[in-house]
Formats: C-alpha cells, structure tokens, sequence
C-alpha cells in the first residue's frame, strides 16, 4: 500500500484521468479524484492548468492494478535544467582552481 511514483510528460489530460509518457517510452494512465492535489512547484493550481507536454511528478496510491493520483507536480522534473546547472558547476570549480596564480 505505498505510494507510487509516475514521471514523465503529460500526453492526455481529461477530467477524470491523466496520461503520462515516462522517459522508456512507456504510457501510464492515472485516475484523477476529487482528493488529488495539484502543484506547480509550491502553488496550488488546478487540474485545468496542467498542459500536454508539462513535465508531472504523480505520488500514486494502487487499488489493484488500477493508479490514483494524490498528488500532480508539474515542473518537478526538469532534465535540461539539472544538467545544465551540473554543467556550470563543473565550470566554476575550473575557473575557480584556475584563478588563484
């Protein structure tokens, strides 16, 4: 009875469900209840604001083989965003080790 993640980009969105494409390729549907819960980083938002094509983060709980959504974060996974913050820390530790003379 533990929480499910689903991660991916959003490629239907209706009033009762949500699908999701994951980074494998693969589609998940989930149900959409009159508890779940909709973020935008810390903002509450509604289940219209969420977009096809949004980045979502859903926590899931099982009934069967069947997912609800508790919560829907959108934004909460930004790839190019975490790489490129990688890529410019890696640019300040050379700069920085090279400064110093």
């Amino acid at each position: 009875n533990g929480m499910q993640h689903v991660m991916g980009t959003v490629s239907a969105i209706t009033p009762s469900n949500i699908t999701v494409k994951a980074t494998d390729g693969s589609t998940q549907t989930v149900l959409l209840s009159s508890d779940t819960k909709y973020l935008k980083g810390t903002q509450v938002i509604a289940a219209k604001d969420i977009k096809v094509g949004e980045h979502v983060v859903i926590h899931a709980t099982k009934k069967g083989d069947q997912l609800t959504a508790a919560e829907v974060k959108v934004g909460a996974m930004k790839m190019n965003g975490m790489s490129g913050d990688m890529g410019s820390m890696k640019m300040d530790t050379n700069s920085g080790a090279a400064a110093p003379k």
